[in-house]
């Protein structure tokens, strides 16, 4: 088991401690073949990180009429839907942002979101995750899904996130910038997020 599946458990974890309806949403995950076999269509490589997030659940379904996040306000996107979404992006992303080369994994309600970046060689286990703000563009905010998840662990444990009457997550997203800030401080956009003033 890789690190990145500890934090996910840790994650489901909390979910299932705070009455979350996650779990019962979550679909299994694939096989390492069938993985490799869908992302064979993607014009540049994907991480093994990207392999071993779907090996431990393929999201939640597209179609469900009740929102789960997974993390803030974002639904963690099934592999089909995943892809789908890059494919009908792609063309545009190339147009408008210098970095288009990562497919989008968790998603808010407004399209915008965290995505795993491609590799640059057949070996690297691991890449860089993006957030796709529209109208602030595409920026690189955690090095690995691995130290994303360990952030958000982080903030669950220090009650950044919490469960809503609508049984879904509720961000303190000030909060949110200083853990991420905290545990990824060579990333420029969490310190220049957590320099943003507190909204009253």
């Amino acid at each position: 088991m890789g690190q990145l599946t500890q934090y996910l458990d840790q994650i489901l974890d909390w979910h299932n401690r705070s009455g979350s309806p996650l779990s019962g949403h979550l679909q299994p995950g694939l096989s390492e073949i069938e993985i490799r076999k869908k992302i064979a269509v993607l014009p540049f490589k994907m991480p093994d990180e990207f392999v071993e997030l779907y090996e431990w659940r393929n999201g939640t379904p597209a179609l469900n009429q009740e929102w789960v996040s997974f993390i803030e306000n974002q639904r963690f996107l099934s592999l089909d839907e995943a892809l789908e979404i890059f494919q009908a992006a792609y063309p545009i992303m190339k147009q408008f942002y210098e970095n288009s080369d990562w497919v989008m994994v968790f998603e808010d309600g407004s399209s915008d979101g965290y995505g795993s970046s491609s590799i640059k060689e057949s070996s690297s286990a691991a890449a860089p995750v993006v957030f796709l703000f529209e109208g602030d563009g595409v920026h690189i905010v955690f090095e690995s899904l691995t130290q994303m998840m360990k952030t958000m662990v982080a903030a669950f444990q220090e009650e950044v996130f919490c469960m809503g009457k609508d049984g879904d997550i509720e961000t303190d997203f000030h909060r949110f910038g200083e853990v991420a800030h905290k545990l990824n401080p060579d990333i420029p956009y969490w310190t220049q997020y957590s320099s943003y003033p507190r909204s009253s």
